[in-house]
């Protein structure tokens, strides 16, 4: 045994837990957080880094599920109201 009490294969005879194996503890609000991002319900806004290198993210997004409404606005957003009255009245 190694004067650390590590027997080489990476557990600890004093509790005999393996370390590498140990997941982080994670609070319910970094759950939240980490599901939002990975299901797009949060997007990142901005990320700001200030003279002592600390980080600051700010995070934005809804908890509403986008309507069939929502999701043609966000497809319209590069078209004009000019072109869509145009479309519009073509179609007429």
């Amino acid at each position: 045994m190694r004067k650390n009490g590590n027997n080489g294969n990476g557990k600890n005879k004093r509790n005999g837990k393996n370390k590498k194996n140990s997941l982080p503890k994670l609070s319910p609000a970094q759950i939240a957080v980490i599901v939002g991002i990975l299901t797009n319900a949060l997007e990142v806004n901005s990320v700001l880094v200030d003279k002592d290198q600390r980080v600051e993210i700010l995070l934005e997004g809804s908890l509403r599920k986008k309507t069939k409404a929502d999701q043609l606005a966000e497809e319209l957003d590069d078209i004009s109201v000019s072109d869509l009255i145009e479309a519009y009245i073509i179609r007429s």
